[in-house]
């Protein structure tokens, strides 16, 4: 049987890498961590790319603009979820990509991960959170 899908999480934090990695892996994905936006690029270039990419907004050494800029070149019908602490800015956002802000609790990542992938017949109608306004 086929995994539902490869996921590649780019995060700058090792533990939100590796709770995001076992949380996904728990719902049967592949998937793979990168620590910085040069390790972002070489596993879209050097490797079979993902099926999703969850991209932090605060990476290092290449900016989340850069990445995102990039793979709107080398791939650009990837699905993105921007996973972030930051305040939402959709103005620079790709249309395949949706902004999810940083939780505890994974249950909506996992939600918009699936419609992203396909998986599932869940519509999420905002992927962040009614700032009450």
């Amino acid at each position: 049987m086929n995994a539902p899908g490869r996921i590649l999480i780019a995060d700058r934090n090792r533990h939100v890498r590796e709770f995001l990695r076992r949380e996904l892996m728990i719902e049967g994905y592949q998937v793979e961590v990168a620590r910085d936006g040069r390790e972002v690029l070489e596993m879209i270039h050097g490797r079979t790319p993902p099926d999703l990419l969850i991209l932090d907004l605060e990476l290092p050494y290449v900016t989340e603009l850069k990445v995102l800029e990039l793979l709107q070149e080398k791939l650009p019908s990837l699905p993105v979820i921007i996973h972030s602490f930051l305040p939402e800015s959709e103005s620079h956002l790709p249309e395949t990509a949706k902004f999810l802000e940083k939780r505890e609790d994974t249950d909506l990542l996992k939600e918009v991960v699936a419609e992203l992938l396909g998986k599932s017949n869940l519509t999420v109608s905002t992927a962040a959170p009614d700032r009450g306004g």
